[in-house]
């Protein structure tokens, strides 16, 4: 039945070759990715105008496919009423419209008509959509699976989440993605005051300009009280946001916090470490703030990261004391991600690493830029017995030399290693071969330039 279903689109390729003999190129695309996957259409940046998006609506063959992307097409509102009259969409279940020129109107009719009633995930971010755009989507009664929605990048403003976040399809959402959306301390309070959203898991308020204001509104507020997923990077939410957080239920059943960039002291990690509500987390990102190895020492001391299995540190000024610290620490045994770029951890600080005795479930290693890693902390990467389940380990731009190089090429313990990056080391062409022509070594990709 497959290869007669197959046989079928052929043909429903052919007529349209012989309709759209000025689209052949598009539509030889299309067939092809559709012959690789015909449940999956991946058209990214593939420029299309309207009468494209008129001629894939008619498209047969799109009857079996659940998953479309249509991002960077130049879609518009026009093409937005196109896909609208397709009787071929009924079983799409993910729909990525993001980087394209959506607005209001399109919107409009995107969450008015029946043919998406099967949508899962709608991906709108980076589009023209405002408040307006907001309150049409949030009175669909077509979108009743939707689970999963992003509007990043749009100027939604505080009136669209009010709109959208006390409506039946907002509760109805698993996953919320509201980065840069104009929110700001009083779309935070407006967020407050909305119903229970009991459903929500994930939620990315990252880019709003929210301050511990903000942060304390919705945390004092449990609006979300299932909440596993909390991104807040790049807001000036500093250190007492941070405690506004960690005092919250909120955190009850959160696994998964993002505050990179977010002006943060080792007061935060202290915070975080005391929390008698921060038990289950998973994945830490502390990227770019400035918690030291004051703050780095006391968050590994807790239990509260004795579950951790990615964890990121990078451009906190750890210096080798902080490295040392997490090496030291019998809380990290879980830890599976470890990213410290830009610490100038330097040797001391690697060989700390690799000889610790509670890091053996390290698989991915981020050492890259400004640690200052020479050969002695390359050798002791080569010869770490702590390393030997190691599957990524990225060394970019620090000063290893060809000399670090042949003791990694060397290596009888980097026995999973499958993806080395050492760009910017200070390689000649004979210590890339080094790399390059490894015995021991079972590179599936090395980056050298």
């Amino acid at each position: 039945m497959a290869e007669a279903k197959d046989i079928d689109d052929s043909l429903e390729f052919l007529r349209f070759f012989e309709k759209y003999t000025e689209k052949e190129d598009l539509l030889q695309v299309i067939q092809h990715r559709l012959e690789k996957d015909p449940a999956r259409l991946d058209l990214t940046r593939q420029v299309m105008s309207e009468s494209d998006f008129q001629m894939l609506a008619e498209l047969q063959p799109l009857a079996r496919v659940g998953y479309l992307n249509l991002s960077e097409t130049g879609l518009k509102t026009a093409g937005i009423q196109q896909l609208c009259t397709s009787p071929h969409l009924g079983r799409l279940e993910t729909l990525e419209l993001g980087n394209n020129n959506v607005d209001d109107d399109g919107l409009f009719f995107l969450s008015r008509i029946s043919l998406f009633e099967n949508l899962k995930t709608l991906n709108l971010a980076s589009n023209e959509i405002g408040p307006v755009g907001a309150k049409a989507l949030s009175l669909s009664k077509t979108l009743a699976n939707l689970e999963t929605l992003d509007l990043s990048y749009n100027r939604i403003t505080p009136l669209g989440i009010k709109a959208l976040t006390n409506s039946d399809l907002g509760r109805r959402l698993r996953c919320l993605k509201l980065a840069d959306i104009g929110l700001g301390d009083d779309g935070a309070e407006q967020l407050s005051k909305c119903g229970q959203l009991a459903g929500l898991e994930t939620l990315d308020l990252s880019d709003n300009n929210l301050t511990d204001r903000g942060v304390e509104y919705f945390a004092r507020a449990n609006v979300f009280p299932n909440l596993k997923r909390l991104i807040l990077s790049n807001n000036p939410v500093g250190d007492d946001g941070v405690y506004a957080l960690a005092e919250s239920e909120l955190f009850e059943n959160i696994e998964e916090l993002e505050l990179r960039c977010a002006g943060l002291t080792a007061d935060s990690a202290i915070t975080l470490g005391q929390s008698r509500h921060f038990k289950n987390i998973r994945r830490l990102n502390l990227n770019n703030n400035d918690i030291r190895a004051e703050g780095t020492s006391a968050l590994v001391a807790s239990a509260n990261v004795k579950n951790l299995e990615a964890m990121d540190l990078g451009e906190n000024q750890l210096n080798a004391e902080g490295a040392v610290a997490l090496a030291e620490s019998p809380n990290v045994t879980h830890l599976k991600e470890l990213r410290l770029n830009n610490n100038n951890i330097a040797d001391e600080g690697v060989v700390a690493l690799a000889q610790s005795q509670y890091l053996t479930a390290l698989e991915e290693l981020y050492l890259e830029q400004d640690n200052w890693i020479r050969p002695p902390g390359a050798k002791a990467i080569a010869e770490s017995t702590t390393f030997s389940n190691l599957r990524v380990l990225v060394l970019g731009l620090n000063v290893i030399g060809d000399e670090g190089a042949r003791y990694l090429a060397e290596s009888t313990t980097l026995k999973s290693l499958t993806f080395l990056n050492v760009i910017g080391n200070k390689l000649s062409n004979a210590g890339e071969d080094t790399l390059r022509y490894s015995e021991t070594l079972k590179l599936k990709q090395l980056e050298l330039v």
